[in-house]
């Protein structure tokens, strides 16, 4: 199945189920997904492609709006997997993507303690 199709699919499957900015969020970043890779066949998109898709799309953004399309490619790959065809390998998921999209850690502030 090509992507294009796979993304129509999840569409169609989750209207329903996602509230509605939610699935604005995601229809964002799987039609630039669609029109860059849209005739590709699912098995054929190596982690390398999708490494450069997404860093290209990210590019000066902030961390967590790179971790934030990240998972969105991710669990589209996820669906696909589960509903479609579970021979199709996720390319999100390999250790060196999942760290470069890591979430930033939060150093906690210091408290200065105030003197009477």
């Amino acid at each position: 199945m090509n992507i294009s199709k796979a993304v129509t699919r999840w569409e169609t499957y989750q209207k329903g189920n996602l509230k509605p900015n939610t699935l604005r969020a995601y229809h964002s970043i799987l039609t630039k997904f669609s029109a860059h890779f849209g005739e590709r066949d699912c098995h054929d998109l190596t982690t390398d492609e999708a490494l450069s898709f997404l860093t290209t799309l990210t590019e000066h953004r902030k961390q967590q709006t790179k971790r934030t399309r990240y998972t969105h490619l991710s669990s589209f790959f996820n669906f696909i997997r589960t509903t479609i065809d579970y021979s199709v390998i996720n390319p999100c998921d390999t250790p060196m993507m999942r760290k470069l999209f890591r979430a930033r850690t939060i150093t906690p502030w210091n408290l200065i303690e105030k003197e009477i």
